[in-house]
């Protein structure tokens, strides 16, 4: 059972929103945005193009994970955007998680970018 909730909100961007994950103490614990993997229609690919399913691109941007709890994170967010993404004409299977890349995020002793030159 998850002890997670999600405040959705739409972007400036069509189909790309962003989404607050919270513990079960209302704290924060995560900032993600949520792209829908939405399939071509059938009649717009060729008559052999394989199946594509749809799913949930989630792309981290912030969140309050660890070696420990990220199983439980990925699994319990997943349930719940499965779930609130869910319509008639659109049930996505699957979520796919993107994670920035720690190199980007880190800072040197003088709290200058790693990469600043």
């Amino acid at each position: 059972m998850s002890n997670f909730s999600l405040t959705l909100a739409k972007t400036l961007y069509q189909n790309i929103y962003r989404c607050a994950v919270k513990g079960g103490d209302g704290a924060v614990k995560g900032f993600l945005r949520v792209i829908p993997g939405l399939p071509l229609d059938r009649g717009q690919i060729p008559a052999d193009a394989p199946d594509a399913p749809p799913f949930l691109l989630v792309i981290v941007d912030d969140a309050d994970i660890n070696n420990g709890n990220f199983l439980h994170f990925e699994d319990s967010v997943s349930m719940l955007l499965l779930e609130r993404f869910a319509a008639e004409d659109f049930r996505p299977l699957y979520c796919q998680f993107y994670y920035p890349s720690p190199a980007l995020t880190l800072n040197g002793e003088n709290g200058q970018d790693l990469f600043d030159c």
